[in-house]
């Protein structure tokens, strides 16, 4: 389908194949934007798995680059939509909502939808599709050093499990563990 938005013309397309060098494009920018949990093994598998959706805005050149995308996966109850990118350049030129309003209208009604995504993006979120606050989840990077100073005293960690309430989880240090890499 062709789209134009603020001057830019652009084609939608939806569940490319994961041989696509559309995918290729994809890992690169999620490396790039640092998307990254822990390794490359979403961008890795993500393609292939039956469960994911995905639609496309790309350039109407013969090359048909990668725009932008929203990529989810349909799992029983639930849809977990965990990327949703545009390049750039492209960005502030309406593409990512012709795209979201794509992917919303084909992700099933009866299905919850959690989203991942960025902080500040929230608020932009939560005004469409995603109005509900659900469990929060936030990850941080931190490089070992600092991480052992941070560890160097501590037996275990007391973290809340459930918001509103006060059930803990504790997780001690396995003992060889702690000796390796906080006390050694």
């Amino acid at each position: 389908m062709s789209m134009k938005t603020k001057d830019v013309d652009f084609d939608i397309i939806e569940n490319p194949a994961p041989s696509s060098h559309l995918w290729k494009q994809w890992k690169s920018m999620v490396n790039t934007e640092e998307w990254l949990s822990d390794d490359n093994s979403v961008t890795d598998l993500l393609p292939s798995l039956k469960s994911t959706c995905s639609v496309w805005a790309v350039t109407q050149t013969s090359d048909r680059n990668m725009v932008g995308s929203v990529v989810w996966n349909v799992y029983d109850d639930i849809c977990f939509l965990g990327f949703y990118l545009l390049t750039p350049e492209y960005r502030g030129k309406g593409i990512g909502s012709v795209i979201w309003k794509q992917a919303m209208s084909m992700i099933p009604k009866d299905k919850v939808l959690a989203l991942r995504g960025v902080l500040n993006m929230v608020p932009k979120y939560k005004a469409h599709d995603t109005p509900v606050d659900g469990p929060l989840l936030e990850n941080f990077r931190i490089n070992s050093r600092d991480f052992q100073t941070a560890l160097r005293d501590y037996e275990s960690l007391e973290l809340v499990s459930i918001p509103n309430t006060t059930k803990t989880i504790n997780f001690n240090l396995y003992p060889k563990i702690r000796e390796r890499f906080v006390d050694g």
